[in-house]
């Protein structure tokens, strides 16, 4: 069980909704490779990446509108672009899988989102390790919503011993040029190897107040299942 401490992080409602507020500190990124923003009814809902053409990976938890399901239709991702409100393209959901006690979920679009997907590793990250968040959203719980997707290089604090909003294993950072906020939800957390990203968590709870410790659902643990669910759905 989650402590009281930890909140869940969507920009709308959520199963634990809070003021939205995205990544504070960081830096604006270039681009938007592998990265989608994940929209309810045109609305900025929450971050996630592309790992498949029809495929993107976000949070179990951005799904919902309180313990409400968001029905498909209502939500689309934008696609190749760094502002989650314009430019690139704006492709809809035509289904939805959450995994059981798991922070994760898949969206599958209704065409090619004709960008390069994201890597998923078969091993989790290590402790100690550099990563690279990213998100949408406000830098601070007064500002107004960024427009340009922003990145945070974090620490990898633990590997075990931590649990996402549904009780899954999860990884557990803190920041070191920025930390994690309301409206992040979702979002990847990449590990570089050999130059190459690869997708190590999807971002499910924060400390309240956004100062240190982020902690997302560990996407190894899920491998698995997100092959089976391209493959059969």
């Amino acid at each position: 069980m989650l402590a009281a401490l930890l909140v869940t992080i969507p920009l709308a409602a959520g199963p634990a909704a809070a003021a939205p507020t995205p990544i504070v500190g960081g830096e604006n990124q270039s681009d938007a490779d592998g990265l989608a923003a994940v929209l309810v009814n045109g609305q900025f809902q929450c971050s996630g990446s592309i790992v498949d053409n029809y495929w993107v990976l976000t949070a179990r938890h951005c799904l919902y509108n309180g313990s409400t399901r968001i029905p498909d239709g209502d939500i689309s991702v934008r696609v190749k672009s760094i502002w989650w409100y314009t430019g690139g393209g704006v492709v809809n959901v035509s289904t939805s899988r959450v995994r059981t006690s798991h922070d994760i979920a898949m969206l599958k679009l209704d065409r090619s989102a004709n960008a390069e997907p994201v890597r998923l590793p078969t091993a989790t990250t290590t402790v100690g390790a550099t990563t690279y968040a990213f998100g949408w959203g406000r830098t601070c719980s007064n500002c107004g919503v960024a427009e340009v997707v922003r990145r945070a290089t974090q620490n990898v604090l633990a590997i075990n011993g931590n649990t996402d909003y549904y009780g899954g294993r999860a990884v557990r950072t803190d920041g070191l040029n920025g930390d994690m906020c309301y409206g992040d939800s979702g979002g990847p957390l990449f590990k570089l190897v050999d130059g190459l990203r690869y997708q190590v968590g999807v971002l499910s709870t924060i400390n309240t107040g956004c100062t240190g410790g982020a902690f997302w659902a560990t996407v190894p643990d899920s491998r698995d299942w997100i092959l089976n669910v391209m493959a059969t759905v």
